[in-house]
This record gives structure tokens, C-alpha cells and sequence, in this order.
């Protein structure tokens, strides 16, 4: 039946272009369901499905007939073109409008954004042929909205408008990426620490062009094998993440960047350095870049790094210059400077603060739940750096909320409030001689953050709450001794005193069942304190009620 099909069409075609005298337009129709990931036509370059592959064209497409070869393709004329398709994808002007309607977007093909971050140039021509000699009919420039018409080699067919005139022509294809929501994706494994391979070619025995880190941004590209590979660029360059590696892309949508909680590696250049377009390349586009400089490391090549000048902020993937550093060139950045805030987020529980990003280093404090504090460094390890006045640390990354931008949401759980029992002077650092910060009046209220020993971590304001934006925190410490504070906030951490204490369902020695054994120097972390029975979680997540009698506090 449908070979009979597609010999009546032929016979039609025929008989219509004995009547036209051949170049008779007709449309591209792919009938595509999938409208992320749209069907494409070949244009092969002989009249069978063996045919070599010349191009791939989007719904809308407008072709030139030169002629009917046999029952299932067409011989046919774009772009300066010519190459065969299949019949059957091929319909009249009145076959688009009485199928999509007269304003159902068939022409529009696919629409694409002109996007030229990281490719060391600030525009692209819009040339007659896919020959970087031929004559320019146009410039574009970032942000510029195109219909993508179909696909030749490395170049894009377009449709581009210029001053209200509509025109043809070609751009090379990696200037291009999707648009809105399917536009930006972030490298985002399950470990912190892991790798994402970029592929010179949709196949895992292609080259490793880059092993991408956490945290690194990549536009959504246009290729041969959309839905099998994820064709990406990050900065400038262009590559292919293998589809058993895609659960690691995590698109950003219109959600705010902070929603992934990685950010790339920062690091410092140790003196003057080269920053190549090309890898170690001096005779493509390269810039200087001076001492001290912040880079953030995307991705690395052997011996290079592929680095994003800090523009716009820690984690931003639209500015800044891109390019290749010599690892040798860099060193881990020591800087104060915060990449936003880190609210304590996880339930009912306190945040360990520790002094290397590891389980086993040792406990500086503990954070009460919503506390916030300023973010230092986003590490390729399961912890974020922050900073409290003079003091950093180290708070896992599964156990905050990160805020970078004023609107975004926080945790509806703040810290309980204190009162100052005598007049205070707020210290950067928990230590009587450390340097003194704003005062405090007695009887003055201050919101509880955290405890260091026999230390509190308080904020002296209207707000529980920090400014975003960098304004001034008013926090520091004071002596525990000198506050009148909650329970609560006191007791966030606790060890037990004998090994084997009975952990229980309910705050019961009748009722409550025996749930695991507590050892003895296990640290725990306290979600509710009482003066008989204290709720804990232990390291390995277990929740349960123990005696108060058998804990230590600290």
C-alpha cells in the first residue's frame, strides 16, 4: 500500500513539473512528535537510502524540485545545494496550510540563539556558501534569534532578518545553541569528584577532548545524533557527552545557577601566563593574563586547564575569557571573597563545621539549623568552604541551601534568638584576644548561629538572615557565658559517655523500642535536647532518643 502511495506522489510530481517546467517549491514535512529532539531529512547525494548523507533539514525547510528520479526521491535544490530526499517527506504550500494551518509555525523550522561565549570573537558573518571566503550577506551577534533550516557538515543553514529584510546563508554550526529552557546544562555527578568525558565525536572510541568538573557550564548544541548524545560546547569548545554520561547534565532551565550545588574549582595564575584559544597554541588568538589573577578550572587536558576568568562571579557561564592555562600556572586561590551564602539546611539538624573537607577531619563548631554563612570556596569534594569572621570551614554540601541571588528561596527554619546578659563586643575569631568587631548592649537580642566550644556564633541585627548581595553581616563571637540562650542552641552536638548505649524509638524505657547502640566517641548530632532524653542522629543517619544521663556536650 504505501509503495502504491509513493508512486501515485511521484506520477503527481511528475505530471505537476511537466506542467511547471521544473523548479517547483515544495516543503519539508518530517511529521515529528518529539519536540525537543525534532526529526531531521536527509538530503543524500544518490537516490536510495545507501546514498551518502550531504545534509539534514528541519520541518519548513523550502527546497527547489530539479526533477523526480524514481518512486522515492526527489531531486532537489537548497542552499546552493542539490542532492536527493525522500518523497514522502516533501509536500506543496497548500498541503502545509491545510495540515499546520496558515499560522501553525511551519516555516519556522527550529528556532536558534547565536551564542559566540568563549569562541574569541564578538561576531559572525552570514555567508553565501559554507566557504569562509564566500561573500557575507549580514552579521550577527550574541543573542541574535535564527531559523535553523538544516544542518551541513559543521555549518548551520539559516534563515536570519536584517533590517526587516529576511535572508539565507550560512554560519559555522557550533555559534549556534538551543534557546530558553533547553539552552544551558550543568556537569553535575553523583560524587562530587567525578568526570565527565568530552568526545571529539558521537562515539566512545573517539578522542577525549576535555575530563569536565562539577560545576562547569555547557551550552546545548544542534548535531548529527540528538537524542543518543548530548552535543555540547563549554567555552569555546565543542564536543560530545556520551549518553550513558547524560545523568550527570543537569539542565538549568530558568532555575537560578545556585540550584546545582557545584561550582567550579577556583584557583589563582602565579604569575604572568598565556591564555591560548588553542591549546599551547601561539599562533591562534591568545591574552595575557596577569598575577593573582582568579580563574575558575572547567575542565582539564593533560596538562592544561580549560579556565573561565572570574567575570560575573563565581559560577557564571555567559562572560568572562575562556581558554587553556598550563596547570603549572595555577595554585589553589586563598581569598576571602564569597560566592554566596550557605544556609544551614538539613531538618532539625546542626551543621558540623570541620577543618578539612573530610568526615573524619576535626569538628571546629557546630551551626545551628538555618543558620546562614557566607560561602568562600565551592571545592570538587563533598564540602563547601565558609567563612565565620576569621574562621573557615568546611559544611557538606547536601546539608546546605545555597543562596546567590536576593530573591531565592530560604529554608523556613531561623536560628532562635539570645539575649546579651552584659554589654558585648563581637570578636572575628573565638578568642579573647581577637580582633574586636561592632558592641553589643546588654539586654539586646541576637540571633543564635552556632557554638565553638564554650563560644557562640551570634548575628546582631533585625534579620536573622544575610545580605545576599555582600552587605554588612554583623556577626562574630562572644562568650556563651555572657548570653542567656535556648537549650536549643547550646546543646547541637553530643558523645556518649560508656560504649553501647541503647538508642530507642521514643524518649521511653517503657515504650521504646531498641533501635541501634550508640559507641562511645561517636559524634552526634543533636536534634532536640532534654533534660532526660536528648533525640541524636548518629554518623550513619540513624534518628533515636538516649538518655541525657550518658551524653557529653560540646
Amino acid at each position: 500500500m504505501k509503495k502504491a502511495w509513493i508512486a501515485l506522489l511521484a506520477a503527481l510530481l511528475l505530471a505537476a513539473l511537466a506542467v511547471t517546467g521544473i523548479c517547483e517549491t515544495l516543503y519539508v514535512d518530517n511529521r515529528e512528535t518529539d519536540k525537543i529532539y525534532p526529526e531531521r531529512l536527509n538530503m543524500r547525494d544518490a537516490p536510495s537510502r545507501t546514498g551518502g548523507i550531504l545534509g539534514l533539514y528541519y520541518t519548513g525547510a523550502q527546497v527547489t524540485v530539479l526533477g523526480v528520479e524514481n518512486e522515492e526521491y526527489t531531486k532537489v535544490e537548497i542552499g546552493g545545494m542539490t542532492g536527493y530526499m525522500a518523497s514522502e517527506y516533501l509536500i506543496t504550500q497548500e498541503e502545509a496550510v491545510e495540515r499546520y494551518g496558515e499560522d501553525g509555525g511551519f516555516g519556522d523550522c527550529r528556532i536558534a540563539e547565536v551564542d559566540l561565549t568563549g569562541l574569541w570573537r564578538s561576531t559572525v558573518p552570514l555567508l553565501e556558501t559554507t566557504d569562509n571566503g564566500s561573500t557575507a550577506l549580514g552579521t550577527l551577534r550574541t543573542g541574535d534569534r535564527v531559523a535553523l533550516v538544516g544542518i551541513i557538515d559543521d555549518w548551520a543553514y539559516i534563515r536570519a532578518a536584517f533590517d526587516g529584510e529576511e535572508k539565507l546563508g550560512y554560519v559555522p554550526l557550533d555559534s549556534l545553541t538551543d534557546v530558553d529552557e533547553r539552552k544551558v546544562y550543568i556537569i553535575a555527578g553523583k560524587k562530587a569528584d567525578s568526570q565527565t568525558n568530552l568526545y571529539a565525536a558521537a562515539n566512545d572510541r573517539a578522542e577525549i577532548l576535555m575530563a569536565l568538573k562539577n560545576g562547569t557550564a555547557c551550552f546545548s548544541l544542534f548535531g548529527r545524533k540528538e537524542g543518543e548524545w548530548v552535543k555540547v560546547r563549554v567555552g569555546g569548545v565543542t564536543g560530545y557527552i556520551r549518553y550513558t554520561q547524560t545523568a550527570n547534565l543537569y539542565a538549568l532551565g530558568t532555575e537560578p545557577r545556585s540550584v546545582v550545588p557545584y561550582y567550579p574549582l577556583q584557583m589563582t595564575t602565579k604569575g604572568d601566563t598565556l591564555l591560548y584559544s588553542v591549546m599551547n597554541d601561539a599562533t591562534q588568538p591568545y591574552m595575557t593574563l596577569g598575577q593573582d589573577l582568579k580563574v575558575e578550572v572547567l575542565a582539564e587536558s593533560g596538562e592544561n586547564a580549560y579556565v573561565r576568568t572570574m567575570e560575573g562571579g563565581a559560577g557564571a557561564y555567559d562572560c568572562g575569557d575562556f581558554g587553556y592555562v598550563p596547570l603549572s600556572s595555577l595554585t589553589l586561590t586563598a581569598t576571602g571573597t564569597s560566592l554566596g551564602v550557605a544556609q544551614v539546611d538539613d531538618g532539625d539538624l546542626p551543621g558540623i563545621l570541620l577543618a578539612e573537607p573530610q568526615a573524619d577531619a576535626e569538628m571546629i563548631g557546630a551551626l545551628c539549623a538555618g543558620a546562614q554563612v557566607r560561602i568562600t570556596s565551592f571545592t570538587q569534594t563533598d564540602y563547601a568552604q565558609v567563612a565565620l569572621g576569621d574562621v573557615t570551614g568546611y559544611l557538606l554540601k547536601d546539608a546546605i541551601r545555597v543562596l546567590s541571588e536576593p530573591d531565592e528561596p530560604v529554608s523556613d527554619r531561623i536560628p532562635q534568638r539570645a539575649t546579651a546578659l552584659s554589654d558585648l563586643t563581637l570578636r572575628a575569631a573565638p578568642k579573647v584576644e581577637a580582633q574586636e568587631g561592632d558592641e553589643v548592649a546588654a539586654g539586646s537580642r541576637v540571633y543564635m548561629l552556632g557554638r565553638f566550644g564554650d563560644w557562640a556564633f551570634v548575628r546582631a541585627a533585625d534579620k536573622p538572615g544575610l545580605d545576599v548581595t555582600g552587605g554588612e553581616d554583623h556577626t562574630g563571637f562572644v562568650l556563651l557565658s555572657q548570653l542567656d540562650a535556648p537549650a536549643s542552641t547550646m546543646y547541637l552536638t553530643a558523645f556518649a559517655l560508656t560504649d553501647k548505649v541503647n538508642l530507642r524509638s521514643e524518649a521511653s524505657s517503657q515504650t521504646g523500642q531498641i533501635i541501634g547502640k550508640v559507641r562511645l566517641g561517636e559524634r552526634l548530632r543533636v536534634a532536640d535536647y532534654g533534660t532526660k532524653w536528648t533525640c541524636i542522629v548518629t554518623p550513619d543517619g540513624k534518628r533515636g532518643y538516649v538518655m541525657t544521663q550518658y551524653l557529653t556536650f560540646e
